[in-house]
């Protein structure tokens, strides 16, 4: 029986040869089976069993790489395409991933996502790249789904649920990766025109050019805008995204990546709704319509504009010597006005106050809407430098990874009624907040993949991380608003060692040990009494094995993560004031697998399953949004002939919305769970058929459609805190079904 070994896992290749070399190299070794069995004619007999499993995996939910060294899902480039609609937020790529729990209320692809958790761990405690690059908000890190990259632009993703070694860069590896790369630029000049309509007069459409190979590279430019009344009411979006990409080959050793990207949407944010607003409006209340009542949608308006540009230089200076280098920047802005409290819907609550300079009343106005207008903008430069020497024994890596973000950040209170004019406040100016922010990273690595035997090899390794946060206030984030001037510093060592070994061909094993480190969000500067604060700090161990054999494809793991410095909020003594201290420690622990049986070269059933346990040391007290359990099950069919189907659902288990509040007597966290969340199920559907080589130059004509929430399920999947005024709880919704038809046209 022919057996055929996988090369290296992508996300290694993308760290060592850069993301488009990645995506070349996963299409070669996750996809070669099908490539094969795509060239070979029915007449020529059935496919061999070893190869079944490879046939399928181009367009499965998730892969799982041989040469792991860690838990690792990699969604290919063909699932992306088949069932992902183009204009979905990165969130949309992710979600049937394991240990991933992600929801969009305003709909699948749209809006931002309110929940985005692994493993427990919450947006801004893991990584997330693209091409290789992390980033993140100034703040702590959190990212703006909606403002970003969208699904037609990427041409793989991968969940890695560990902390990486330590050439894994990043600010917050401790809690996994999400990366997300680019598509690679076609050899073959085509020109693709595609669009969406759908529910809630969804409607999308874009244009892609790709140049094939030229003297000057292969390049694509993308063009896609998108306009939405979101499935909650007067919460509708608009966005507009730019892509373009270049791939040089320089001589026979030199590649050069240049990519650029820029992103504009609009939106009315929602906050969520209390359960007296859900039953007397629908599950699907967001905002409403009347302008004499804070929630008016009016009221929210929210501009966000991103960018992402690199330069990447990949080159063998010697048969054994490579750099890789990535020069980058990228940018966000978000420009936005709301009222006091959106969900708010009681005119009792109304009522603007204007003071002097001196702090002195001015007048009242008992029926005004009170709001505030702010600003919050960063740009961040940064570079990635990595060499690579292979000698007889193994890889030995160094680098080093410097980051640099400049953030510029203001609020001040508003009139809505009085025609958004600045309300200034007791403390004698509108504004709540005003500040400048530096944050500084540098992250330098050493390692060795050491091949102890053909079949086992060692990574051990260390990097470094010094991160460097200053503060410059006008305007602190106090009351009353004072300056501030402060810097920190937080340095850290992070030890690593991972071992890998072929058990047989086509089945291996892992084990991972390693430190993680993530320095305190700004909020921790933002109080009138600033504490000192340590870093959060964990140690990840975990184990698993992966398999694919015949027309079976395998991956098993168990973890434990021992996480201490956990930052809560604690009241100052003798005041009303909150500050941040070092709390209790947390232990997150649980199985994770996932499965793909090939029925036939066409036809597969897929499968995952989590269990994650994720609790405050020495309580029974769950973090929030940490789903119990999860699972996952669906069936893909991708036939030679064009047609393919998918059905695909995701059952997410019970979570508390809420982990501790703040003793009043003693003034420290208290860890108590609330706002149970209760287990759902949603399940999607996409089904198109690819028509190829049409004559008169239409190579590929594409017609599909694409179901959300197949069996329209509605419920409650998520907490969205407390309203201002009243206290009463807010919570987020299922999206109900959805429809999307989507065609795509590409010819030359």
């Amino acid at each position: 029986m022919m057996r055929t070994k996988l090369a290296r896992r992508p996300m290694r290749a993308q760290l060592m040869m850069g993301a488009a070399a990645a995506v070349a190299l996963s299409s070669v070794t996750l996809g070669a089976g099908a490539a094969r069995a795509a060239e070979t004619p029915e007449a020529d007999g059935p496919i061999e069993e070893i190869n079944v499993v490879a046939t399928v995996m181009h367009v499965s939910p998730s892969n799982v790489p041989l040469d792991s060294l860690e838990p690792t899902s990699i969604v290919p480039e063909g699932f992306l395409r088949d069932n992902i609609v183009p204009l979905s937020s990165f969130d949309d790529m992710v979600k049937f991933q394991p240990s991933v729990y992600a929801q969009s209320p305003n709909g699948p692809g749209l809006g931002k996502a309110e929940t985005l958790s692994l493993r427990g761990f919450q947006d801004s405690q893991f990584n997330i790249t693209f091409d290789g690059i992390p980033f993140g908000d100034a703040t702590d890190l959190h990212h703006t789904s909606s403002a970003l990259f969208v699904a037609h632009d990427m041409g793989e993703a991968e969940v890695d649920r560990g902390p990486g070694t330590a050439s894994t860069i990043g600010k917050a590896t401790f809690g996994g990766t999400l990366g997300f790369r680019s598509k690679t630029p076609s050899e073959d000049p085509s020109v693709t025109a595609y669009a969406t309509y759908g529910s809630w007069n969804t409607k999308g459409i874009g244009g892609e050019i790709d140049t094939g190979r030229t003297v000057v590279g292969r390049m694509f430019f993308d063009v896609q805008h998108t306009t939405s009344d979101g499935y909650l009411t007067h919460a509708a979006e608009e966005r507009t995204n730019y892509f373009f990409k270049d791939q040089l080959d320089i001589g026979e050793k030199t590649v050069v990546t240049l990519a650029a990207s820029k992103n504009h949407s609009f939106e009315y944010t929602t906050q969520g709704a209390t359960l007296a607003d859900i039953a007397k409006y629908g599950d699907n209340y967001g905002l409403g319509d009347n302008p004499k009542l804070q929630s008016y949608y009016k009221y929210q308006p929210s501009r966000y504009s991103s960018d992402f540009e690199y330069i990447r230089v990949q080159s063998e200076l010697t048969d054994s010597f490579k750099l890789d280098n990535t020069t980058y920047t990228n940018g966000f802005g978000h420009h936005y006005q709301e009222s006091k409290d959106a969900s708010d819907n009681n005119a009792a609550d109304n009522g603007v106050t204007f003071y002097n300079a001196a702090g002195k009343k001015v007048a009242t106005y008992a029926n005004d809407i009170p709001g505030k207008e702010a600003n919050a903008n960063y740009r961040t430069f940064g570079d990635t430098f990595r060499l690579t020497d292979s000698l007889s024994f193994g890889d030995i890596k160094a680098g080093v990874w410097y980051d640099r973000q400049l953030d510029h950040r203001h609020s001040e209170t508003i009139d809505w009624t009085q025609g958004a004019i600045w309300a200034p406040t007791k403390y004698g100016t509108a504004y709540s907040y005003k500040y400048r922010d530096v944050n500084t990273t540098w992250q330098p690595y050493a390692e060795l993949d050491w091949k102890v035997t053909p079949d086992l090899t060692l990574v051990p390794g260390v990097k470094v991380t010094s991160f460097t946060r200053d503060v410059e206030a006008l305007y602190n984030k106090t009351k009353p608003p004072a300056p501030l001037n402060y810097s920190e510093t937080y340095t850290e060592a992070q030890p690593s060692i991972a071992a890998h070994y072929t058990l047989q061909e086509g089945w291996t094993a892992y084990a991972q040990v390693a430190k993680g480190f993530l320095a305190p969000p700004i909020d921790v500067f933002q109080v009138t009494k600033i504490a000192s604060i340590k870093p959060e700090e964990t140690w990840n161990y975990q184990i698993g094995t992966a398999v694919q054999r015949g027309r079976w494809m395998v991956g098993v793991d168990a973890y434990y993560i021992d996480f201490s410095n956990y930052i809560s909020t604690s009241q100052v003594p003798g005041t009303t004031e909150t500050t941040f201290v070092n709390g209790a420690g947390v232990i997150y622990k649980g199985l994770e697998g996932e499965a793909q049986y090939a029925l036939t070269d066409a036809l597969s059933l897929y499968a995952n399953a989590s269990l994650n346990r994720a609790q405050y040391k020495n309580t029974n007290v769950w973090v929030a949004d940490t789903p119990q359990w999860m699972a996952t099950t669906g069936v893909m069919y991708d036939s030679r002939d064009g047609l393919y189907f998918s059905a695909i659902g995701k059952v997410v288990g019970p979570f508390y919305g809420q982990d501790n509040t703040t003793d009043a007597a003693t003034g420290q966290p208290d860890f108590a769970n609330a706002y149970r969340i209760h287990a759902g199920f949603v399940a999607d559907v996409s089904v198109g058929w690819r028509l190829k080589d049409l004559g008169y130059h239409l190579l590929d004509v594409t017609p599909s459609l694409k179901i959300g929430n197949l069996f329209d399920t509605h419920r409650i999947n998520g907490f969205a805190g407390t309203q201002s005024a009243t206290g009463q709880a807010l919570y987020w919704t299922t999206p109900g079904r959805s429809v999307f038809f989507n065609l795509s046209v590409t010819g030359w």
